[in-house]
């Protein structure tokens, strides 16, 4: 990330934004390697527990929703790595994330966003399980894509989470609906924002050619967005 980063938005990137930051896992890591970051999140759960997570480090996270927030300040990038963005069911909602993002970078600076594209392989539709454990308790998380709508955009997915602590065990199934990605709705809503796709990587951050097609069958892509007004 750290070299995608300095080779697209220029030697001198000090300051990262996280939109959807969740716990600030990620946060909390660049903020160790000495960036100031700030993030953002529409859970006051989620907001509450990366906060204190950055306390020592020194980092920011507020609440706010991708389609209408403004963050403070102006950033050299803008870091959303884990299909956040599949979230912005809508044409609109995602132009308007863009906006925003726009607004909170610098000249030059990137935006680096990862987007799953719909008809992933079966290999590539279910992930997991990955396993955490904190003190005697113990969670396995496995998620997968149950059907897709083509028609109406929409990727209906699903996260299971097995809890165990002792004897006792519970396990928690959440539906999701994320947005059905296609390359043309992707680069349509793209041309028409303050950003310009100048890059994409596969999964392990090697090139994928920008002439190439962007299908579901590579997986995870991360896309490369630059202000326009560098």
């Amino acid at each position: 990330i750290e070299d995608c980063l300095r080779e697209h938005a220029g030697p001198v990137v000090e300051r990262i934004l996280e939109p959807a930051c969740g716990t600030g896992r990620v946060l909390k890591t660049l903020a160790e390697r000495g960036y100031e970051v700030l993030g953002y999140d529409l859970s006051p759960e989620m907001v509450a527990f990366a906060a204190e997570r950055l306390r020592r480090q020194g980092g920011r996270v507020m609440r706010g929703d991708m389609v209408t927030f403004r963050p403070p300040g102006r950033y050299d990038a803008a870091i959303n790595l884990v299909n956040s963005i599949g979230y912005l069911l809508d044409d609109e909602d995602l132009a308007s994330h863009f906006e925003r993002i726009a607004e909170s970078l610098r000249p030059g600076g990137v935006y680096l966003v990862q987007f799953n594209y719909g008809d992933e392989p079966p290999e590539l539709s279910a992930f997991g399980p990955w396993g955490n454990r904190r003190g005697d308790l113990s969670t396995t998380l496995t998620w997968k894509v149950v059907r897709e709508d083509r028609e109406a955009r929409r990727s209906y997915q699903e996260c299971r989470i097995t809890a165990r602590r002792g004897k006792e065990r519970c396990l928690i199934e959440e539906p999701h609906v994320l947005r059905y990605w296609t390359q043309e709705d992707v680069d349509r809503i793209v041309g028409a924002s303050p950003l310009e796709l100048v890059a994409v990587f596969y999964d392990r951050f090697e090139q994928h050619p920008l002439e190439e097609p962007r299908t579901g069958e590579y997986g995870n892509l991360y896309h490369v967005l630059r202000r326009r007004d560098s």
